[in-house]
C-alpha cells in the first residue's frame, strides 16, 4: 500500500492575522480590504497555505515577510477581479461613437485591465469602427499574473459567450491541441495593445502618454474616499480636455471635487 499525504484542515483566519493582511495589501497597492473581504482572502489563499503545508496564517504571514516572491504572490491573488467580455455594453457602444468621430490617432487606457477581456473588447471595437489604424490600446495592471494572461489572449471557451458572434468569428481563432478548449485572440488585434505594469496608487508616468478614452471600472470600490480622489486625479492628468472617463455602474464621482462632468450614466468628460 502507498501512503497517503496528509490532510491539512482548512485554515483559520484570525482577527489579527486579517489586519496584518489589510496592512499589507494597503502598503503594496492602495487597496483596504473590508471585511466583507475575509471570505475571499481565505479562499484565495488557503491552496498556498496548503502548497507548504501550513495550517495557520501567521505562519504563511511570516514566509511572505520573508519571500518577496510569496508577497507579490499574495498581492497577485488578492487584486485579481472577476471580469468579461464587453461587461457593460453600453461603454463599448459609446467608444464606437468616438471612434467614428474621432479625428487623428485615437489611444485608449484600460487602466485596470486585469486579464485582458476589457482591452480586448475595446480592440475589437476599434477594429470594427476604425479599421486596422490610428488607433492603439494601453492595458495597465498592478498583478504580474493577469498581464501575463493579457499578453497571451487565450481564454477558456466558455467566456466565448459574451462576445458577439460576428466579432468572435472575426478576431478570435478556436484553440487546438494543448488549448482545445480554448479560444486565442488574433495577432492582428493583439499587436495594437500594450499591457505593462502599474500601480493606479502611485503618479501616473508621463510616459504614457494622453488617452482620449480611459476605463477605469470595478478600481474605485476598493478604496477609501481620499484614495479614490487621488486615484481619479492621477487618472485625469493623462487625458485631454474632452477625453471620455469610464467607470463602474456600481461606482460614483458625485460629490468629488474633479474636473469632470456627466455626460450619461458612469461616463464622465475632462472639462478644463
Amino acid at each position: 500500500m502507498t501512503g497517503m499525504a496528509p490532510q491539512v484542515a482548512s485554515p483559520q483566519l484570525s482577527d489579527a492575522d486579517f489586519r496584518v493582511i489589510q496592512q499589507m495589501m494597503e502598503g503594496a497597492s492602495g487597496i483596504r480590504l473590508s471585511a466583507a473581504k475575509r471570505y475571499l482572502v481565505v479562499n484565495r489563499l488557503a491552496r498556498r497555505l496548503r502548497r507548504y503545508g501550513l495550517s495557520r496564517f501567521r505562519d504563511y504571514l511570516e514566509r511572505v515577510r520573508q519571500d518577496p516572491d510569496e508577497h507579490r504572490i499574495m498581492v497577485d491573488l488578492l487584486t485579481t477581479n472577476e471580469t468579461w467580455f464587453f461587461r457593460e455594453p453600453r461603454h463599448f457602444e459609446v467608444l464606437a461613437q468616438v471612434a467614428r468621430s474621432h479625428a487623428g490617432k485615437l489611444r485608449v487606457w484600460s487602466a485596470a485591465s486585469s486579464s485582458g477581456e476589457e482591452a480586448y473588447s475595446a480592440a475589437m471595437t476599434l477594429a470594427e469602427n476604425r479599421g486596422s489604424s490610428s488607433w492603439e490600446i494601453v492595458g495597465t495592471d498592478i498583478s504580474s499574473s493577469v498581464l501575463s494572461m493579457a499578453r497571451e489572449g487565450i481564454y477558456p471557451m466558455r467566456l466565448a459567450d459574451s462576445i458577439p458572434s460576428a466579432l468572435l468569428h472575426r478576431y478570435c481563432l478556436k484553440g487546438i491541441g494543448q488549448h482545445d478548449g480554448d479560444f486565442c485572440i488574433k495577432e492582428s488585434l493583439r499587436q495594437h495593445i500594450n499591457f505593462q505594469p502599474l500601480n493606479l496608487c502611485e503618479p501616473t508616468p508621463m510616459t504614457l502618454g494622453q488617452f482620449d478614452v480611459v476605463f477605469l471600472r470595478n478600481v474605485l470600490i476598493y478604496f477609501e474616499r481620499e484614495k479614490k480622489q487621488d486615484i481619479v486625479s492621477n487618472v485625469l492628468s493623462r487625458m485631454p480636455v474632452g477625453g471620455l472617463l469610464m467607470i463602474a455602474h456600481a461606482e460614483s464621482l458625485f460629490s468629488y471635487k474633479l474636473p469632470v462632468k456627466a455626460v450619461a450614466p458612469s461616463i464622465y468628460r475632462k472639462t478644463a
